[in-house]
């Protein structure tokens, strides 16, 4: 076995840590759209943080929770700041029991979960594939098809 097998780990390897980690955002996300309550908030600010080597504005949200609490909070997104200026009236998803647990009522979120999961499936099954096909064309000519 020659060193360009092992070349092979790398997209497989990559492939399942990626579809993994989609998997899990995509899951998160369903269940928060199945279990979790629409409220009305209005978006009263923002707040710069820094993620990698860029920074990001969130979407600074106060809402009232299902238990007549009155919340506020950075709502990480990753919709632009200038989509959502001061005073707009936003969509939210609470999980009940915990007003921690919020996030926008955003469907570009799951999709891109669901479709960044596709895309790790397409990259360890295509590195899987041309690993079978390089086994098969190195077997023996009576046990070739």
């Amino acid at each position: 076995m020659s060193a360009y097998w092992l070349l092979a780990l790398v997209p497989f390897i990559a492939g399942l840590a990626v579809t993994g980690h989609q998997a899990r955002l995509a899951i998160t996300e369903h269940l928060l759209r199945r279990t979790g309550r629409r409220v009305e908030g209005t978006v009263t600010g923002h707040i710069a943080s820094r993620e990698g080597t860029y920074a990001a504005l969130h979407p600074v949200i106060r809402w009232v929770g299902e238990d007549g609490g009155e919340y506020e909070r950075a709502v990480p997104d990753t919709i632009g700041a200038h989509a959502l200026p001061e005073g707009s009236r936003v969509h939210l998803l609470c999980t009940p029991g915990s007003p921690d647990t919020v996030a926008l009522d955003n469907l570009a979120r799951y999709r891109s979960a669901v479709l960044g999961m596709w895309l790790g499936v397409l990259l360890w099954a295509g590195a899987l594939t041309a690993v079978l096909i390089r086994i098969a064309t190195l077997l023996p000519e009576p046990y070739r098809y």
